[in-house]
């Protein structure tokens, strides 16, 4: 059985470090600093107040000050009516002139689930997706897609192929696109699974 200790440093007001010892070396770490409490990336479970064809987006209220904006660009097929297309490749999005009308994929007071890309400036509420990613410390999970890849920043091509290798091995969720993050470099096959299982 493994010895695991977790310390704890607040700087109050300011940050927050949890630190994860195995057998006395560190195995995680994880920092929140209170000056980036934005909402970008949070996932929230919305409803569509308003569509407007005239721009082809909905307004969706999502308990936030303003209703953020959903333009049909970060529309997922999912939601385009009679679509056989429930999943699709990370990185190769359907193409902006053959997606239908938003106001054809969508209906006022629909629920749906969104995820914020962009904070709201001004008068202007946040932007949002409904391509979700869910960030874990050695993969990105991204439901309904269907491609697995590597962070272009990993550039090695040596360590990519060994990633890649170790990807095939993985028991990936259906319907459930991954990409290794750059921390995952150089990690197990055990470590990653580890993580996927942490975020599915």
């Amino acid at each position: 059985m493994s010895n695991k200790v977790m310390l704890i440093n607040v700087a109050e007001g300011h940050e927050c470090r949890i630190a994860i010892l195995e057998e006395g070396r560190l195995d995680e770490l994880y920092t929140e600093r209170t000056s980036n409490t934005g909402k970008v990336g949070n996932i929230y479970k919305g409803r569509i107040t308003n569509i407007e064809p005239s721009i082809q987006a909905a307004f969706i209220d999502f308990g936030g000050a303003k209703n953020g904006f959903l333009h049909i660009s970060d529309l997922h097929p999912q939601f385009f009516p009679s679509s056989k297309k429930a999943t699709e490749s990370v990185g190769r999005r359907t193409a902006h002139r053959t997606r239908p009308h938003i106001q054809d994929s969508l209906r006022r007071g629909e629920e749906i689930v969104v995820q914020i890309t962009k904070e709201g400036i001004g008068t202007k509420g946040p932007t949002l997706t409904t391509y979700l990613s869910i960030p874990g410390r050695l993969v990105v999970m991204m439901p309904a897609m269907s491609h697995v890849g590597i962070s272009r920043k990993i550039e090695d091509e040596e360590a990519r192929t060994k990633l890649r290798k170790t990807l095939d091995q993985l028991d990936i969720p259906k319907d459930m696109g991954i990409i290794v993050r750059t921390a995952g470099m150089g990690h197990t096959k055990r470590d990653l699974q580890r993580d996927l299982s942490y975020l599915s």
